[in-house]
């Protein structure tokens, strides 16, 4: 058997050759320890290959790092493979025993981690992130975090924040009215068609108590989306915002 194309590192050969064991086969008991720390490799397998690749013998070795393996070479010279998840395989050189020979090796094995395939680990997007894509799959009128990020801070109210975002709203001088759809005309006050206010998932009704500074993202709906998505609660449209308070990714 061909060697592993790996580095072999061994350290240690036969400590002794003592009493003949059975007629049918050579007996190897073996020690393996890490060479760096001297530690014991537990649970590894040990596997006989004679030269023609035919296995002659295996086992495992227990939480000790202590095996014994009979080997039925048949006087043909034979190698050991040891092989773990967490050390490097690695081949002896050829055994060449009588049928009788017992043998003691301690193996010292190189513990060099193994690169398997390259895991890509996503974390899961944040609440806010959800949302932010949820309105967008939902066609209504999104102003992106990255933009209201820009505007935020340089304004006195929230009403501020929605004028630079959305001039085709009726957004008054006093922030003790509402905001409607200029759809309506300025004399229509049937029901006052107020838009409602829904900030991170709660509806709070026509006057907004927010801190622009505090916005993350804005979406605009309309009488119909805003139906659809709250019911009687938001007939005439809906202005729905989603706080940093749930999280910020672009200002942490």
């Amino acid at each position: 058997m061909r060697e592993s194309p790996l580095r072999t590192a061994w350290i240690g050969a036969v400590a002794a050759l003592l009493a003949a064991g059975p007629a049918h086969g050579q007996v190897i008991r073996g020690a393996l320890r890490s060479q760096f720390t001297a530690r014991p490799v537990e649970r590894a397998r040990v596997t006989a290959v004679d030269r023609t690749g035919r296995v002659v013998g295996e086992t495992i070795a227990n939480d000790s790092g202590n095996f014994t393996l009979r080997v039925d070479a048949r006087s043909v010279p034979f190698s050991l493979t040891v092989r773990r998840i967490g050390i490097e395989p690695s081949t002896t050189p050829e055994f060449e025993l009588t049928p009788a020979d017992t043998v003691d090796f301690e193996l010292n094995l190189p513990e060099t981690p193994i690169l398997g395939d390259t895991v890509r680990i996503t974390g899961m997007a944040s609440y806010n992130e959800t949302k932010y894509q949820e309105a967008v799959r939902r066609g209504w009128k999104v102003f992106p975090p990255a933009e209201v990020a820009k505007h935020r801070d340089r304004v006195n109210s929230v009403y501020d924040l929605l004028r630079w975002a959305d001039a085709s709203l009726m957004i008054p001088s006093r922030r003790n009215e509402c905001v409607r759809s200029a759809r309506y005309l300025a004399g229509d006050r049937r029901a006052d068609r107020c838009m409602v206010w829904i900030v991170d998932g709660q509806v709070l009704g026509p006057l907004p108590i927010l801190n622009p500074a505090d916005t993350y993202f804005i979406a605009v709906l309309t009488a119909s989306q805003s139906a659809v998505q709250f019911g009687d609660r938001a007939p005439w449209g809906a202005i729905v915002v989603y706080t940093r308070m749930q999280g910020d990714k672009l200002h942490p």
